[in-house]
């Protein structure tokens, strides 16, 4: 049960921590509104507190009764005088649809003679605002909707408090009621994610800019304009995303020279393969050989080293230059695979060839990313939250503030881990003695809804430590950038040391370009790694 106030208190404590810590980032007038806030009556705070945490944006005016408010008619008077709160009057027929059960929405049309339509509740409020406009006040009495006025305010605070995008004040709710457990790590009074007000206004430019991308906005031309004309402060990986996607809707509708516009102004991957691609669909096979080859010297990720092979090796017979490559860089030998037949089950490809393997005497189970992600955040656990200058900021952290640069910052400490791992009981004492201390917190790298104690021991019982180093090594430097491509199954016979990985791909499905990459990694540090290649019996000979 949480404290009386609860949501007030934690308002005031992001409120605080944001002034000291980047209130020189806030205009004026952002500063002038959080006093107006404070010289708010108490429950109209409270109030306010409890609507930035509620799902809206308008709310019944029926559901807004808290203990620590009391009749809520007073409190929102407060925050609607003060511009805090749009009140009924500024709420249109559309800001009422989620407001409305379908129940009380028949109960309003037969009230009016109308009958009830088989529709759905849009259709239904269409209909009522259609043959009967002067219901609208009546509703808005009956339903009393309030929002809050200024939402964009409150994220700002909220992105600048958390350090991104992602969280809100949800957070404190979520750890309050301990649903969610965070480690214990120093903060550093110092940290704090935004130099500059221009990262921060950057950072929700390109995000508003993603959202209506995401949410079909079809005016390309002004999304186009303002993505490429913004001047990354921060995040830059968010504003080429952006440009990618940009470049994918106009790709699709046959606009290149726009598409190519926005890919160039990104070049994050995959712009460079689609510009490829859309010179040589246009027949311009010269440009199109010459950014491969441009890429092939220095590919920006597994994804572009397998797309260059596959393109250069399509023009080998028509350009010289694709064939002097492919001769001078041989394609690494054929990843080992295993051919199965299954009878259709209805089950997932996965599930059924971890069956099928089990019929042959092995035990395992389904690991892909969650199983070398983990291994990677329970080794590594102490350099994770370790003290580092401006790693830490807030209570709420799942990773520090520098995981793009881990392994740089800390390079003393993760050579240090890597070279005892091949220690008599260090991975017992990594993997499973900090799993067994820190279950359930939030580690991002950790996911303890898939990984069983049982699953673990079983792997430091077999992996050999040499071969958990080499993984470890080439996640450290940049830890995010290996979020896909393990293995699907993790397989081990029960009664010996042997073990294999084995990735699943059923009927039409080809391998990723970081599915090779490990797959040719584990083979080379002498793993058992294969494709599994499902082919379903029909009962047909």
């Amino acid at each position: 049960m949480l404290e009386r106030g609860y949501c007030l208190a934690n308002l005031e404590t992001l409120l605080a921590e944001v002034e000291r810590r980047s209130g020189d980032l806030l205009h004026p007038p952002e500063r002038d509104r959080l006093e107006a806030f404070r010289a708010l009556p108490l429950p109209a705070r409270h109030l306010l507190a409890r609507m930035l945490t509620r799902k809206g944006p308008w709310l019944r005016g029926d559901t807004l009764a808290y203990p620590e408010v009391g009749e809520p008619g007073p409190a929102l008077a407060h925050l609607v005088a003060a511009g805090f709160c749009l009140g009924p009057d500024q709420a249109d027929g559309d800001a009422l649809l989620p407001l409305l059960t379908r129940a009380e929405l028949a109960t309003q049309l037969r009230g009016l003679g109308v009958s009830f339509p088989r529709a759905t509740r849009r259709e239904s409020l269409a209909l009522l605002l259609r043959e009967h406009p002067e219901a609208l006040p009546d509703l808005r009495a009956s339903l009393a909707p309030h929002r809050v006025a200024e939402p964009e305010f409150w994220r700002l605070l909220e992105v600048l408090f958390f350090g991104n995008l992602e969280q809100d004040l949800s957070s404190f709710v979520v750890a309050d009621l301990g649903h969610l457990r965070y480690p214990d790590y120093p903060l550093d009074p110092s940290a704090r994610r935004f130099g500059t007000r221009a990262e921060v206004d950057f950072l929700r430019s390109v995000q508003a800019l993603r959202e209506a991308l995401e949410a079909g906005n079809l005016d390309l031309d002004a999304l186009t304009a303002q993505a490429l004309a913004l001047r990354p402060a921060h995040s830059q990986r968010r504003h080429q995303g952006l440009l990618n996607g940009l470049g994918r809707a106009w790709e699709r509708l046959g606009r290149f020279p726009e598409a190519l516009a926005c890919f160039e102004a990104s070049g994050r991957p995959p712009a460079r393969e689609r510009r490829v691609r859309i010179h040589a669909a246009q027949g311009d096979l010269a440009t199109a050989c010459a950014l491969a080859l441009e890429m092939a010297q220095s590919p920006l990720d597994l994804g572009e080293a397998r797309f260059v092979r596959v393109f250069l090796h399509k023009q080998r017979k028509e350009r010289l230059e694709a064939l002097l490559w492919l001769e001078a860089n041989p394609a690494p030998p054929p990843v080992p695979e295993l051919r199965l037949v299954l009878e259709p089950r209805g089950l997932p490809v996965e599930e059924a060839v971890l069956e099928s393997a089990r019929g042959q005497g092995w035990e395992g189970f389904f690991a892909e990313n969650h199983l070398w992600r983990a291994l990677f955040g329970l080794v590594f656990w102490d350099e994770l939250f370790a003290d580092v200058p401006g790693a830490f900021q807030h209570r709420y952290q799942t990773a520090p503030l520098d995981l793009d640069r881990f392994q740089e910052a800390r390079r003393e400490r993760v050579a240090a881990r890597l070279a005892g791992l091949e220690a008599p009981g260090a991975l017992e004492r990594l993997v499973l003695g900090n799993a067994h201390h820190h279950r359930g917190e939030a580690c991002s790298f950790v996911s303890w809804k898939h990984l069983e104690p049982a699953h673990l021991e079983a792997v430091v019982r077999r992996i050999p430590p040499a071969v958990l180093r080499s993984v470890l090594s080439t996640l450290a430097p940049s830890p995010r950038a290996f979020d896909s491509g393990f293995p699907d199954l993790f397989l081990y016979r029960p009664e010996s040391s042997a073990w294999a990985l084995w990735e699943v791909k059923g009927p039409g499905d080809s391998l990723r370009p970081e599915q090779s990459f490990w797959l040719e990694r584990f083979g080379a540090l002498g793993c058992e790694a294969r494709v599994a290649r499902v082919t379903y019996w029909d009962g047909l000979f």
